[in-house]
């Protein structure tokens, strides 16, 4: 019974779906033929940063040098890398 039910079911639905006509398409609908283009005008300068990646491109700029600059090294002392605290060499 269950089998036949689903039949009935779905063939009610494409019989809906066929019987039913596809609205008529005006010249104001987009996804009719004889409407008229959108008129867009291309962006002037499309490639040109803005003010925003000309402001991260200088942060970047100024962390690289201070990147660049040496960093002081620590003193070779009593505790520096020649002699390590338990490793003596006799």
């Amino acid at each position: 019974m269950n089998h036949y039910s689903i039949l009935i079911i779905t063939f009610g639905f494409v019989a809906g779906c066929a019987s039913e006509s596809p609205p008529a398409l005006t010249a104001e609908n987009p996804a009719s033929p004889s409407a008229p283009e959108a008129t867009s005008q291309p962006l002037r300068y499309a490639l040109m940063p803005d003010n925003l990646t000309k402001k991260t491109r200088d942060l970047f700029a100024k962390a690289g040098k201070q990147e660049e600059q040496p960093s002081p090294t620590p003193a070779q002392g009593e505790n520096g890398m020649g002699q390590m605290p338990g490793m003596k060499m006799p």
